[in-house]
């Protein structure tokens, strides 16, 4: 997330749209795909020439600077971290753009109350008819799973309780993911089973390539960011994850 959020919806219980046997995530019905683009943080030290790793103040509704200290790579985690008493946080994102695909995680967000962690596409400016964004966001401190899309400037956001799935996102990592083509995007979470389940589907028109992002934050405690993501007391934190795949 990039703006702050106008109104958020909240879906207390969520029927599954669909149950995905396999553990590739769908792209389409129909469409076969190929993967284009993996990491499983497996160099040390650093993230290599793939991703590019911010170091700027973002603005309301964020209470913190993007540090490049803030973000490590050991055995083979990458670790996106904050705190409130250094006022930094952490991002990152791919220096390629992508247009359409199967995008998944394997994360494990940071419970900390007030915070976002992440996983998104992205391309515009916030706030103006070139933002464009496809999200997946956790909320730290709850159960809510954060699921939105901008067009043009608009947003349309849906949140998720994953406790009504019995999903607890900061017990283990986990894969998350969405599906984007030139007519929909669908958002999953991996059972505890090894399969896909559906949470969302939603038609959309054409949208420009995007560069995948990964953050953790916290609010300024101000105006809209009381509610998104509400109230932040200041613990550190971090968001962890062990791998990112891309197929188109």
């Amino acid at each position: 997330m990039r703006f702050k959020p106008l109104q958020r919806h909240l879906a207390k219980l969520i029927t599954p749209l669909l149950l995905i046997g396999s553990t590739v995530l769908p792209m389409s019905a129909s469409a076969q795909s190929t993967q284009v683009f993996f990491d499983d943080f497996t160099a040390k030290g650093s993230l290599g020439s793939a991703w590019q790793v911010s170091s700027w103040v973002n603005g309301h509704p964020f209470g913190c600077t993007f540090s490049t200290q803030d973000v490590s790579v050991n055995k083979s985690l990458l670790t996106l971290s904050f705190s409130g008493n250094s006022g930094k946080c952490a991002e990152v994102r791919t220096v390629k753009s992508w247009q359409y695909g199967s995008f998944s995680v394997s994360m494990k967000p940071a419970n900390v109350a007030g915070t976002v962690s992440s996983f998104f596409l992205y391309t515009g400016v916030a706030g103006t008819s070139t933002h464009y964004e496809i999200d997946i966001e956790f909320l730290g401190g709850s159960n809510i799973l954060h699921t939105n899309y901008w067009l043009a400037g608009q947003q349309y956001p849906l949140d998720i309780d994953l406790s009504t799935l019995g999903i607890n996102p900061y017990k283990s990592l986990r894969k998350y993911g969405y599906s984007w083509t030139s007519t929909g995007i669908a958002w999953y979470v991996m059972t505890d089973a090894g399969q896909w389940l559906q949470l969302r589907q939603v038609a959309v028109p054409a949208m420009p390539a995007m560069q995948l992002m990964m953050n953790a934050w916290y609010g300024d405690n101000l105006d809209t960011a009381l509610q998104f993501p509400g109230y932040y007391a200041g613990q550190a934190g971090s968001a962890q994850y062990d791998s990112v795949s891309i197929s188109q």
